[in-house]
């Protein structure tokens, strides 16, 4: 049976792509930053479909990411997919940014990965596995106001490119996916005009993507074997409108 490690794999995308593996008896090792009443939920439910172990922890510590890869080594004896979910937004002009705020979103959505790639690398050299990351279409078009945020996730794009060119004699596969407006907590912030208006003028569908949606598009590109070095979005048509 196959192994997945997931970050901020127990709430909105994370805990989405979580379910779509474990339907498919995939073994789980999640990360989240805490362990709550929420979180023993979504733990409950994924149990009762597939074995599951969680570490809690700030992703982007490298310590972290060396004891994911470890517990599914060692209560697993393999690794198979992981994908680096963990993240929140990083608002702000340049102008009203701090430069540990800047630093922030690139620990957070950047270095993280960093550390979690390392870490895994040997395990998915083993039989050749799949590494998806969750980038944005914010790291695609401009947007107004979230510049850290912006430049971290168009960081890594190129950063799945070089890796899936590096690794690929090894098997490994490197992906992003770019989500655009996904009902989670990201946007609960979300005011009635800003929902109108991205629902009447911003995304052609006219309609707003979900978890689940993005969850079956991160297990293609984790599944698929010849899928390498892509970018997938995931938007309702959002960033290719001209108008």
């Amino acid at each position: 049976m196959e192994v997945a490690i997931i970050t901020g794999g127990t709430r909105g995308i994370g805990a989405a792509v979580a379910t779509a593996l474990a339907h498919r008896n995939v073994r789980l090792v999640l990360n989240g930053r805490n362990r709550d009443a929420d979180v023993d939920g979504i733990l409950g439910k994924l149990s009762a479909l597939t074995e599951v172990r969680f570490i809690a922890g700030d992703a982007s510590d490298p310590t972290v990411a060396t004891a994911l890869v470890s517990e599914a080594r060692s209560q697993f004896g393999r690794l198979d997919y992981v994908v680096p979910a963990a993240g929140g937004p990083n608002p702000g002009k340049i102008t009203d940014l701090t430069f540990d705020q800047w630093s922030d979103a690139f620990r957070v959505h950047v270095h993280a990965v960093f550390h979690l790639f390392r870490a895994a690398q040997p395990a998915l050299a083993v039989q050749g596995g799949a590494f998806v990351m969750v980038g944005s279409v914010a790291g695609k078009r401009g947007c107004p106001s979230t510049v850290a945020y912006q430049t971290a996730k168009g960081a890594l794009p190129q950063m799945a490119r070089a890796l899936a060119r590096d690794h690929a004699a090894e098997g490994i596969r490197v992906n992003v996916i770019e989500p655009g407006i996904i009902r989670t907590r990201f946007h609960a912030a979300m005011t009635p005009e800003a929902e109108r208006n991205n629902l009447d003028n911003r995304i052609p569908l006219r309609r707003f993507g979900t978890p689940d949606h993005v969850a079956s598009a991160v297990l293609e590109l984790l599944t698929n074997p010849f899928i390498t070095g892509e970018t997938l979005v995931i938007d309702g048509g959002m960033s290719m409108r001209m108008v």
